[in-house]
């Protein structure tokens, strides 16, 4: 036997003595289901997890359930903040950071700060300057006294006057937001023509 016809018989034992090698088990298809409080308020709220087989409510901070293949929810379990953090830590990494919120207040009858709220617009600028992209809305507010007309108008007046501050310190002008709600949402609900120094104010969010 030639050596090229010792290698072809070789090669067809071989072949015939292979065994296809067995594909390894699926593993079942298993989602982690957990519920996180909101970033902004820290309200948990509430997480309805359904599948054709049945369902669960979660209610609580970190509260989690398991489904496998479409197999009903299980019952709810809490999570340790720490293996929150281990399971969902990179997703929760991307997030974007929670708004703030700043509440800056104004003299009876015009668009003047008060004097602590003056002292705050630091705050807000720096808020702003930490923010890669910030997206910042200016929300005008009065209280009940004057006409629902010339109220919507001095809400406006007003969260011009911090929109103003916030181009001086160098945010682009596309980037903010400014509307105003009147007397329509107070802070302190009252009756009419009631001077309320919590209702005079502008809501400045930076996203």
């Amino acid at each position: 036997m030639t050596r090229l016809a010792a290698c072809v018989a070789t090669a067809l034992i071989a072949t015939s003595c292979a065994r296809p090698v067995p594909e390894p088990p699926r593993q079942p298809a298993r989602d982690l289901v957990a519920l996180a409080p909101d970033p902004e308020t820290g309200d948990v709220g509430r997480l309805t997890v359904s599948t054709p087989a049945g369902k669960v409510e979660l209610i609580e901070r970190n509260a989690s359930t398991t489904v496998t293949n479409g197999a009903a929810p299980t019952s709810p379990t809490v999570m340790s903040d720490a293996d929150v953090q281990a399971v969902f830590g990179a997703a929760l990494a991307v997030q974007a950071p929670a708004a703030l919120r700043f509440l800056l207040y104004f003299e009876l009858g015009g668009d003047t700060l008060t004097d602590e709220s003056r002292a705050q617009l630091p705050d807000v600028m720096g808020a702003v300057r930490r923010r890669v992209a910030p997206d910042v809305s200016v929300i005008g507010h009065t209280d009940t006294t004057g006409t629902a007309g010339s109220n919507a108008a001095l809400g406006l007046q007003r969260a011009t006057l911090i929109r103003d501050q916030l181009l001086k310190a160098g945010l682009d002008a596309e980037l903010i937001e400014v509307v105003s709600h009147g007397e329509s949402d107070p802070l302190v609900p009252t009756a009419d023509s009631i001077a309320e120094a919590k209702n005079r104010r502008v809501e400045v969010i930076v996203r």
